[in-house]
């Protein structure tokens, strides 16, 4: 056996797709049937079963939402202060009781009523009212002496009541504590068939439905099927479950629970209907199957010899897919995959070379930039003093607005900084572009506190700013010209904004403005570095309209770590 396996194994894979098309065809059909029909049985019994549980969810959501509506009704109302004070209040006289109980209560306990028509009524039952005002208010021992009284507890806020009799209603009872005693209730009184209709109506032919309450009594019960259930097996769960394919669910706001129930015979019968409906389809399945087996797997196979003999070369370092598919079957997917992977592997290689050569040039720019800072330094310095000594503020502030964008600008050398150094270099930048353009244009920053410390490439915000300055406000009409700075964190990426009421561009311009065709270097290398840095989702977005300005968007991810750049 084991001689035999061992042969198997080594078999070309044109002999073992040609074995098993043999032994497969020798397998008995109907036991594929038997089995294709056992698991439909199964499948479509669970469907029905699950369609009777959406069902049951369906109606006690719609009534749970209703619920809910009116809960948060009692709620809103138990915290009108209006209605506090009527509850508490003593009054001097009938009068100015009538008075309060007219102008107050009635028409905020009565509104509710054109809104909602399952609402019949709202009544304040309180122990400081002594004679009963019409529909509305009425003395706590009003409510004492009717029978839902007693099914009171006082465990939940509000609760729920089914009061029996003709017509039958549901009362949602919010209750108001004073010492640990009772001492008003807010009660709405609901149409019983209103509210339950969405339940009620879904009930068709050998179904029926029951809901009790948390202690289980019954508060509905409806059916349509055989007159042989009496009524105390039809309000019975435990015969109902024991008889009847049963699904289940409750309500969190009142605590009911749902029921409903099915035969198991109308379940059968369905199922039946559709499993023999799958006899034909199933069995023509099979047949072709074995015929599209049969005549299709020298085809596969051949194609999959020519994958493997390409890999094989691929693996001796030819690096170049030979093998080609227009078949959308699982060995056209694999080859075309595989097509693209080996083209995504030599773009790669590519842009590796590429990335290196470019970081490369980008750090010989930086070398090139911090040629002696300190002779710089030192220049600015003796500007500034000489400036103090002549009295002339403006040339010293300019002074060290510029020593201030050198020094940030430089970085000693170093590639990232701190958002704070980064917004501190584009505001001794703008500082001199101000005095430049003597104030003709206002600068507003919006800043978020939290993305000082996060590290950021140099020198990302200044190509952006010259750009709105030279090509957005210089060339603008406008009176009112203004230049905005934004840094945010957004879900976890770190976003800068420079927008400006320029001139702004055509749409097209603006598309064209980060790709090598643009004449433009400083925008594109800023874009370029970022996503040489964090990857190909990163970089600028610029958005602009003609006439009404531009705002360039950088993202990248955040990095929150503690950093102290100089």
């Amino acid at each position: 056996m084991r001689k035999l396996l061992q042969k198997y194994k080594n078999l070309k894979y044109r002999y073992k797709l040609t074995v098993i098309m043999i032994l497969c065809s020798l397998i008995p059909a109907a036991v594929i049937s038997a089995y294709t029909l056992l698991r439909t049985v199964d499948m479509m019994r669970e469907k029905e079963k699950d369609t009777l549980q959406q069902v049951v969810n369906q109606s006690m959501e719609s009534i749970e939402n209703k619920a809910e509506i009116y809960g948060n009704l009692l709620h809103y109302l138990a915290y009108s202060s209006d209605l506090r004070r009527i509850m508490e209040k003593q009054y001097e006289s009938d009068y100015e009781a009538y008075l309060e109980y007219t102008e107050t209560a009635d028409p905020l306990l009565t509104m509710p009523q054109l809104y909602h028509e399952e609402i019949r009524g709202i009544t304040l039952y309180a122990s400081n009212i002594q004679v009963e005002h019409g529909s509305t208010l009425a003395p706590l021992s009003t409510a004492q002496s009717q029978q839902w009284y007693a099914q009171i507890y006082p465990q939940d806020t509000i609760q729920w009541i089914v009061r029996q009799g003709n017509p039958k209603e549901i009362l949602a009872v919010r209750k108001f504590y004073k010492q640990e005693e009772i001492h008003a209730l807010l009660v709405i009184t609901l149409d019983y068939d209103k509210l339950l209709e969405p339940f009620a109506s879904v009930l068709e032919n050998n179904q029926g439905g029951l809901i009790t309450d948390e202690e289980g009594n019954v508060i509905f019960s409806g059916r349509d099927m055989e007159p042989s259930l009496t009524p105390e097996k039809e309000t019975s769960l435990i015969y109902l479950k024991e008889h009847y394919v049963c699904t289940e669910a409750r309500a969190e706001t009142t605590g009911w629970n749902f029921c409903f129930y099915q035969s198991q015979q109308v379940i059968d019968a369905a199922v039946a209907n559709l499993m023999w409906g799958n006899v034909p389809v199933l069995a023509g399945c099979l047949v072709l199957i074995f015929l599209l087996g049969y005549f299709f797997s020298r085809g596969m196979v051949a194609r999959l010899e020519q994958l493997t003999e390409n890999m094989n070369q691929i693996n001796l370092g030819l690096r170049q897919v030979t093998v080609v598919s227009d078949s959308k079957d699982e060995i056209g997917v694999l080859i075309r995959t595989f097509r693209r992977m080996m083209n995504e592997i030599n773009k790669l290689i590519s842009q590796v070379y590429e990335a290196k050569i470019h970081l490369q040039k980008t750090e010989m720019q930086a070398l090139q930039a911090q040629i002696n800072p300190h002779f710089l330094y030192n220049s600015l310095s003796i500007i500034n003093w000489k400036a103090i000594e002549a009295g002339n503020d403006e040339i010293s502030q300019v002074t060290l607005a510029l020593s201030t964008y050198y020094r940030t600008s430089l970085n000693k050398g170093e590639t990232m900084t701190i958002a704070a150094n980064e917004l501190r270099n584009i505001e001794a930048y703008l500082h001199i572009q101000l005095v430049m353009h003597d104030d003709s244009f206002q600068v507003e920053k919006q800043v978020e506190e939290k993305i000082l410390s996060c590290s950021v490439p140099k020198l990302i915000l200044q190509p952006l700013v010259e750009n709105a300055i030279e090509h957005g406000l210089d060339v603008s009409e406008k009176e009112e010209k203004k230049l905005k700075i934004s840094a945010l964190l957004e879900g976890g990426d770190l976003v800068f904004f420079v927008e400006d009421n320029g001139a702004g561009m055509e749409e097209e311009q603006a598309e064209s403005m980060l790709t090598y065709q643009s004449k433009g270097y400083g925008m594109r290398n800023v874009h370029d570095r970022i996503r040489l840095l964090y990857g190909e989702e990163s970089g600028l977005k610029i958005y602009s309209k003609k006439g009404e300005g531009t705002r360039v968007e950088i993202r990248f991810p955040a990095d929150r770590e503690e950093h102290t750049y100089e």
